[in-house]
């Protein structure tokens, strides 16, 4: 599912009317797809109360057509014209003519008084709809437009069911930012694809439900040009899956090597390395310091430990690089850094392993601390590498504040992504995945519970098994993301997101692959043998 800028989406608007569609025939099919959403969600309208407040522009024109259907339909709708009413124009002028030869009233809301006076002048609302600015306004809403933010506001407080058409006013298009004063929707309806601010905090939490409602836009010419963004949806992540041979045995299905553990981080490894299992991997071994074996030993049974040269601190040691590169020959993918601690021998050999790794990697928490983006740039020519940093991970790297990475965390991936030559995984509300060709994609599941230690672990270690199953760097990411957050919905199902953790994910995991495995099955009419 495409996710577009401001800008984007009106190159696409522009594209579609110069191919011969009338802007009014647009306005219409988005208008009639807000008065449809609504009643599929909440019931047909049938004298049901609704209240209309339209801005005079575009925004506006598609509330008129909204009120028009759900007037026809047999709702008792009333609608407020916030601004001059010579403003009014074009196919927004168009639709207001139709409206009111429908027998529906524009009433002048076009001061804070009038405003109150159109809102208080019944017992209650069940629906507003917010047609005041849409997605081509930024800023704080002024005047009778804040008023009518404001009232919108209030009714929201009262039970009033707001629908917001295209984007809740006072939300930002393109960051998610939000005004001092802005609409709080329980549903949002938007035309041919959805907006970055419809994705991104806090915006996101402003929309309520989504629906994206096909107005028969072009589809973008140029999608590295003009539409590089997507939230993956489920069936692309269940297209994704990989699909095992009936010939299969533990070594062909993925051998992943995780080096790692430290004194008190044996956990990250184990956790890691289950995860690997539990995406998929036929083998997996742990190169641990040798202090750390008996406990992994413990921990681990599915999974093999190889016992590698360590430091002082009980953390792997620069002479651990034979033991790993022997281990690495075998393999098809290597986690680098899980639990690997901050001691500066661990950090060496991991930039040992950076430099010269021969096969595709996932580089997850300490493995990231032992580089900077220096080396990060200067590393592109071995093996194919997925980075997996947080935000405060990601802002140490990149030189920026963790507050210019939240409020850029698309473009940010983007770019870094490209500077960089590696799949970046951003993690976060949401989590960004990005090439280094410039295309990411806005994970859509996931949930507060996974905020607790030990899931990074689990995600980094899917994507290893992903990688190790033979996915490009990009798939396995995109991937291992959507399926880690689904089974973190599942455990959330469970357990609640304030008792979840990383254990409840780890397990939830194998049934998330298969719930995506058998939407894949589903999809081309085979019996699913997941």
């Amino acid at each position: 599912m495409l996710l577009l800028t401001a800008s984007q989406m009106r190159a696409l608007d522009r594209a579609t009317i110069a191919a011969g569609v009338p802007g009014a025939t647009l306005m219409e099919r988005a208008g009639a797809g807000v008065a449809a959403a609504l009643e599929a969600r909440y019931g047909p309208p049938l004298a049901l109360r609704v209240l209309v407040l339209a801005g005079p522009g575009h925004n506006g024109g598609d509330g008129f057509v909204a009120a028009r259907h759900l007037h026809a339909a047999g709702a008792a709708v009333r609608v407020g014209l916030v601004g001059a009413r010579d403003r009014v124009a074009g196919d927004a002028r168009v639709h207001l003519a139709r409206l009111e030869a429908a027998g529906v009233a524009v009433e002048p809301a076009d001061t804070e008084e009038a405003i109150a006076r159109l809102v208080g002048g019944t017992d209650g609302w069940e629906f507003a709809l917010d047609a005041l600015l849409g997605t081509g306004a930024e800023g704080e809403p002024r005047g009778a437009i804040a008023a009518a933010v404001q009232a919108l506001r209030e009714l929201d407080e009262r039970g009033t069911r707001v629908v917001a058409v295209d984007l809740p006013t006072g939300v930002s298009a393109d960051t998610g930012a939000i005004a001092r004063r802005a609409v709080r929707a329980d549903l949002t309806v938007t035309f041919g694809a959805a907006k970055r601010g419809h994705w991104l905090y806090p915006g996101r939490a402003f929309c309520g439900a989504l629906e994206v409602v096909d107005i028969g836009l072009l589809p973008p010419a140029d999608r590295a040009a003009e539409a590089p963004v997507e939230v993956l949806t489920e069936a692309e992540a269940a297209a994704l899956v990989p699909v095992r041979d009936p010939r299969a045995h533990k070594g062909s299905v993925g051998r992943v090597v995780v080096v790692g553990g430290a004194t008190g981080l044996s956990g990250a490894v184990a956790l890691a390395a289950r995860a690997a299992t539990r995406a998929g991997a036929g083998y997996v071994q742990c190169c641990v310091p040798r202090g750390l074996n008996d406990v992994l030993e413990v921990k681990l049974t599915e999974e093999m430990t190889i016992p590698c040269a360590e430091g002082a601190a009980r953390a792997l040691a620069p002479a651990a690089l034979a033991s790993v590169r022997d281990a690495l020959a075998r393999a098809d993918a290597m986690l680098l850094g899980s639990g690997l601690s901050r001691d500066p021998g661990a950090a060496a050999l991991a930039r040992a392993l950076l430099d010269a790794r021969a096969v595709p990697t996932v580089l997850d928490a300490d493995g990231l601390n032992a580089v900077d983006g220096a080396a990060l740039a200067a590393a592109t020519a071995g093996a194919p590498l997925v980075l997996t940093p947080h935000v405060g991970e990601m802002a140490r790297l990149t030189g920026l504040s963790t507050a210019e990475v939240e409020a850029g965390r698309i473009d940010l991936a983007i770019e870094w992504a490209r500077r960089w030559g590696a799949v970046v995984v951003l993690k976060g509300a949401p989590t960004v995945t990005a090439a280094p060709d410039g295309f990411a994609a806005v994970n859509p599941t996931g949930n507060p519970g996974l905020a607790t230690a030990g899931t990074g672990d689990v995600l980094a270690g899917a994507i290893a098994a992903l990688l190790a199953q033979g996915l490009t760097p990009w798939d396995a990411a995109r991937l291992g993301v959507y399926a880690h957050g689904l089974a973190g919905d599942a455990a959330a199902a469970a357990q609640g997101v304030h008792g979840m953790n990383a254990g409840d994910v780890l397990e939830e995991l194998p049934r998330a692959l298969r719930t995506l495995a058998r939407a894949r099955d589903a999809a081309i009419g085979r019996r699913g043998r997941a």
